[in-house]
């Protein structure tokens, strides 16, 4: 028979679509297996609460330490947040790294920006990679680097069947075969291979060992514990080692700063319109939606709105 490579257009396509299949699923389950069997670090921790960022990247991984950087910027009036949900830099630059990185990005950026823009500019910044090296050496976090060989390995195999495919229909339109089946499988390791290109780009929250979970479950049951989130403090041997909203942000996310109206402001995607409240946040730093100075002094908060009631007012 003269079929093309020796085998006929019909099992062609079965074996792609099969080999596609099976690409899928190590895809899907490959790297979850890896992980799961990967042994936590052999280093020893004493127990101790580590601090408020770290707590945070153990609970749910950086963007919940950025967001707790986030949290205890815009408490102390280094962040503001305008009527439009956004956020821009004030005052004098902090000294905890991760909180420098956070209002730098803020600074440089000469606008107002989102949470979700904030954070994803701060994503990899060096007070990032030194929280995470620094779990690492205490034996808080599972190494990952199994998983991301194994995405990797996936990406190339899938670029490697991209080609195969492409050689072969060429090969079909000049021998005149047809080739609308390979056409449609084509368009789909097409995409297959975009989204493995994508997940093997996309940094992958590390997760705690045995250790570090038990430290964010101890701390969580503090905060469950604590009257008012606020004056949650974790406490290590007897002493507090940080409170306020970067505590309960770092334990809960977003939805856990203690002014509700700020919360909702944070949490949510910057829009055209502005955002109100009922008057029910708390007074002070936490709740203002300028940094220094207060309501009662006449200033106001940004894009036309004035403070009031520990938000801002419609």
């Amino acid at each position: 028979m003269n079929e093309p490579w020796g085998i006929s257009g019909p099992q062609f396509l079965l074996l792609y679509g099969l080999t596609l299949a099976v690409l899928v699923v190590l895809q899907l389950f490959l790297p979850a297996l890896v992980r799961a069997r990967t042994h936590p670090s052999t280093s020893t921790h004493d127990g101790s609460m580590p601090g408020v960022y770290p707590l945070a990247y153990l609970a749910g991984g950086v963007p919940r330490a950025i967001d707790a950087a986030i949290a205890a910027l815009v408490e102390r009036g280094l962040l503001r947040v305008n009527s439009y949900r956004q956020l821009s830099a004030a005052g004098e630059r902090p000294q905890e790294p991760l909180e420098r990185a956070v209002h730098a990005a803020a600074k440089t950026a000469n606008r107002s920006m989102t949470t979700t823009e904030l954070r994803m500019r701060v994503l990899d910044a060096p007070a990032v990679k030194a929280i995470e090296a620094d779990l690492d050496r205490r034996g808080l976090l599972l190494p990952e680097d199994g998983a991301m060989k194994v995405r990797k390995a996936v990406f190339l195999a899938y670029g490697l069947l991209l080609v195969i495919g492409v050689v072969r229909l060429v090969n079909g339109i000049a021998l005149d075969r047809p080739v609308g089946g390979l056409i449609l499988l084509l368009i789909l390791a097409l995409v297959l291979t975009l989204l493995a290109r994508a997940a093997r780009g996309c940094k992958r929250r590390r997760r705690p060992t045995p250790a570090g979970q038990a430290l964010v479950d101890r701390a969580r049951a503090d905060l469950r514990a604590a009257e008012r989130p606020e004056e949650f403090a974790p406490a290590a041997h007897g002493t507090a080692l940080f409170a306020g909203a970067a505590a309960a942000v770092a334990l809960g996310g977003l939805a856990m700063y203690p002014d509700e109206e700020l919360s909702t402001a944070l949490s949510s995607p910057g829009w055209s319109g502005g955002w109100s409240g009922g008057g029910g946040g708390s007074s002070g730093g936490s709740s203002s939606c300028s940094s220094s100075s207060s309501c009662s002094s006449g200033s106001s908060c940004s894009s036309g709105s004035s403070c009031g009631g520990g938000g801002c007012g419609g």
